[in-house]
């Protein structure tokens, strides 16, 4: 089944900086207080990165995560990589965005897509200054008519009197939302580290998706919120449904970032973006089948 994934592991970045990974504690760095963070929430609160031998620090950054990683201020992130309505329904008008070029971007622009809709031509689309909270104020106030919003802040939305026009989950769009991300000079000078990170966050999935209660209270304390219901509704979309219950690359994915990316990335080859040999070795060592895989 075609799944809106959440939860891939390690998106490369070709480029040669100087490596600080060795640096105590790991810096990992989340650019929005979503449910798709959830994971990472857990493994660090519930001890399973240190359990695995890391000491993680995780920060979050606003919007400029991916430029942190680039500068060697991190060592990981989850961010966006780089950085159904009836098509009458959209036509003439504003559809607002966080960040032009960031994921709810350019999922938008694979809807636009799938629906024969172009941007400038058919709507616009304005990226909002801030986060999602400041993008619901700006649909909520009509500044904008729509907005690719997501949880919690989109169950917010609905409490205000919103619409939901459509959950890009169910409409079959591989995507990478957020994955987890490395430099290949990390990979290849703390291969270990990378490897004790990945052990932890895999343990997270699972944990997130077997103990509900214990996850909605790391949910409730990242997001900030109190509502059960909202809580609920984050933790039943980022903690079940697009949760992905493994951390296998998902190749389709890829290629879904790299065409909304544009014409100038959609003949690049997707696997040259991921060490598929992380992975392999996890799954040489049994780790994965140890723990019910």
């Amino acid at each position: 089944m075609t799944r809106f994934y959440t939860a891939i592991l390690l998106l490369l970045i070709p480029l040669l900086l100087s490596d600080q990974a060795g640096a105590a504690p790991l810096r990992i760095a989340y650019s929005s207080i979503s449910g798709a963070m959830l994971p990472l929430w857990v493994a660090k609160d519930t001890g399973l990165f240190a359990k695995h031998g890391v000491d993680v620090d995780l920060t979050y950054i606003r919007g400029v995560a991916i430029e942190a990683l680039l500068a060697g201020e991190v060592q990981f992130v989850r961010a966006s990589p780089p950085s159904v309505v009836r098509s009458e329904d959209l036509k003439g008008k504003k559809i607002g965005v966080t960040n032009l070029g960031d994921s709810p971007d350019l999922v938008l622009s694979l809807l636009l897509e799938k629906w024969g809709l172009q941007r400038g031509k058919d709507l616009a689309v304005l990226g909002i200054r801030g986060g999602m909270p400041e993008l619901l104020i700006s649909v909520s106030k009509g500044f904008v008519d729509a907005g690719m919003i997501s949880a919690p802040s989109n169950r917010r939305g609905i409490k205000m009197g919103l619409r939901e026009f459509v959950d890009t989950a169910d409409l079959g769009i591989p995507y990478i939302n957020s994955p987890l991300s490395t430099r290949r000079s990390t990979i290849k000078n703390h291969r270990d580290t990378v490897l004790r990170v990945l052990r932890g966050y895999y343990e997270a999935v699972l944990r997130t998706r077997r103990d509900r209660d214990g996850a909605m209270k790391i949910l409730a304390k990242y997001v900030r919120l109190t509502d059960p219901e909202i809580l609920s509704e984050v933790y039943q979309t980022y903690g079940l449904k697009q949760l992905q219950p493994d951390i296998n690359v998902d190749i389709d994915g890829i290629k879904g970032l790299l065409k909304g990316l544009g014409s100038e990335a959609v003949g690049a080859n997707p696997t040259t973006f991921v060490d598929l040999s992380l992975i392999a070795q996890l799954e040489r060592e049994g780790f994965f089948s140890a723990r019910g895989r």
